[in-house]
């Protein structure tokens, strides 16, 4: 009896060691899931309409867009209302600037102590999205107004007026790349612009009256590879009764893949929002491998602010996938999923409470996010170095 009774309290002693060993584990994991990661601002730049400045004023009923976009520690934005795109390294230092004289005034290198490299112009029309490579950048552009034949330019409509206009490093005009390549006809509408690990260039476009995507693929000089197109309503596993949105489409910047974010709604009940999916598309054989279930609407944060639905942000070299979640009004969410679906880190990003006006964040190939932040008087330019968490 003895004996059976220190048998029964060491098990006792030892399932309450167990319980113990794994709250610690508990919440050591919510510790670091919520231990937010260190924002590093870099530079700001001022509002206005001067050389070094952006502009985002509202004129008409057009407001301004700004992209950003960070490659080899350079840091590429476009400035669409004042029609220009300048490139600083990480210190702020304007090192190259293309503008539109028609918008701008006439710039010289002697005008301003900060404008100390290449300066050049280009008369752009609505310039806004853009990506980096190794050897310049492209931008994407319009090559007519807005409006058409009396149409308003929307997505309710199918217009081919975009083009994507290349340049050195420098600024330098090298041509425009259309759907057939160097010198091709217009885009319809772009929705991004990706350069994979190896330069490679991927064009993504959205057709609404059809609901297709599609992906075109150039070499890096500009040579077509593929075209692939995709229908919403042709993705798998999607039960019956149930309507599909797909936000993105991406390739992946290494292997021969699309990735796809989808939001899944109820058509019994317009508007509720069943769940969100990450579908990849493997172009070697045009399968879909099983997709991955996103956290969304449903789920919420220790504040109790809703988590809605993510924004995708790319995959990247290591074939992890990065989502953004609002959290509240200056705090965010990051999830990095692997390709089994499993987030292998959740990290909360803060900004500046004043940075109310525009935000726009970016992800590198390696995981370096950049983005770009407006207040009233300036837009500050920050990065989150998960580049050197993926490394580990």
């Amino acid at each position: 009896m003895e004996v059976e009774s220190r048998a029964i309290r060491l098990q006792k002693s030892m399932g309450r060691a167990l319980v113990g060993f794994f709250l610690i584990g508990l919440l050591a994991s919510c510790t670091a899931a919520d231990r937010g990661l260190e924002r590093d601002d870099l530079f700001t730049i001022p509002i206005g309409t001067l050389p070094g400045e952006l502009d985002w004023f509202y004129q008409g009923s057009e407001s301004g867009v700004v992209d950003i976009q960070t490659r080899n520690g350079l840091i590429y934005i476009s400035n669409s209302r004042r029609g220009k795109i300048m490139v600083f390294n990480s210190y702020g230092d304007l090192l190259t600037i293309v503008y539109d004289p028609s918008k701008n005034s006439i710039l010289s290198s002697s005008e301003d102590g900060n404008l100390t490299s290449s300066i050049s112009s280009w008369q752009f029309r609505f310039p806004h999205i853009i990506s980096a490579s190794n050897e310049g950048f492209l931008v994407v552009d319009r090559i007519e107004s807005e409006f058409r034949n009396g149409l308003r330019e929307d997505r309710q409509s199918t217009m081919f007026n975009r083009v994507i206009l290349r340049f050195d490093k420098d600024g330098n005009y090298l041509g425009h790349l259309g759907r057939e390549g160097l010198g091709g006809s217009p885009f319809p509408d772009i929705l991004a612009i990706d350069t994979r690990h190896d330069n490679t260039i991927v064009v993504t476009c959205y057709q609404f009256l059809s609901g297709t995507w599609i992906s075109y693929w150039y070499t890096e000089d500009g040579y077509p590879i593929t075209t692939i197109q995709i229908k919403e309503n042709q993705l798998p596993g999607i039960a019956d009764g149930n309507d599909i949105s797909v936000q993105i489409v991406r390739p992946d910047p290494r292997e021969w893949l699309l990735h796809l974010k989808a939001d899944i709604y109820s058509r019994m009940d317009p508007g509720k929002k069943l769940e969100s999916r990450l579908y990849t598309l493997d172009l070697s054989t045009f399968e879909y491998t099983e997709s991955i279930s996103l956290l969304h609407d449903e789920e919420f944060t220790d504040m109790g602010y809703p988590l809605g639905s993510p924004e995708y942000l790319g995959t990247t070299l290591n074939g992890s996938h990065a989502m953004l979640y609002t959290e509240g009004p200056n705090t965010y969410r990051i999830h990095i999923i692997n390709a089994q679906g499993r987030i292998v880190y959740n990290r909360q990003l803060e900004i500046g409470s004043d940075s109310k006006i525009y935000r726009r964040f970016k992800m590198q190939n390696d995981g370096l996010l950049v983005g770009i932040f407006f207040g009233s008087s300036k837009a500050t330019v920050s990065w989150w170095r998960f580049d050197e968490i993926l490394k580990k």
